[in-house]
């Protein structure tokens, strides 16, 4: 098995660049058309963008724009031809809620497609969805005191 170059390296963008489907992204979230502003982003570089939050030390859209106008190779994986024209956070996190768990199950769909078609037939496999695990919250985190029942008055004191 071949080791892959380390996180936000510009050959690990190399690599993984030619198996990002862009037209597959492209035509499950289109441009918006109508009159308005001209959008100057396609859904691919921000989906590219957005990849780019996992694959380089940056965790936070505030700081991606940054890091994009001083990268070349980040740009080059996210197909930003300009130094000086990249998205916003506030584009970021617009486009972030047009990807709903339908469309990142299509994108994964679309990925795992090749490779289960080089499985044979007696290969067993299992495949686990992020979006069907339950969130690790705390239910009780932010519960207010008016809102939870006391079993005995306050002036009761348990002997």
């Amino acid at each position: 098995m071949l080791a892959l170059p380390p996180v936000g390296s510009a050959e690990l963008l190399e690599r993984l660049s030619p198996y990002v489907p862009d037209q597959f992204v492209a035509s499950l979230i289109p441009r918006r058309r109508g009159c308005g502003r001209h959008a100057d982003f396609s859904s691919a570089q921000l989906f590219r963008v957005l990849l780019l939050s996992v694959l380089t030390p940056v965790r936070s859209f505030n700081l991606l724009p940054h890091g994009l106008s001083q990268n070349r190779s980040w740009r080059r994986f996210a197909l930003l031809p300009r130094r000086q024209s990249v998205p916003g956070p506030r584009i970021l996190h617009e486009f972030r809620q047009k990807l709903s768990p339908i469309v990142i199950r299509a994108i994964n769909a679309h990925l795992l497609l090749p490779l289960l078609g080089q499985l044979g037939t007696r290969t067993t496999i299992a495949l686990i969805d992020a979006t069907d695990l339950p969130a690790a919250t705390n239910p009780y985190k932010k519960t207010m005191q008016e809102n939870i029942q006391q079993i005995a008055p306050p002036w009761v004191v348990a002997v």
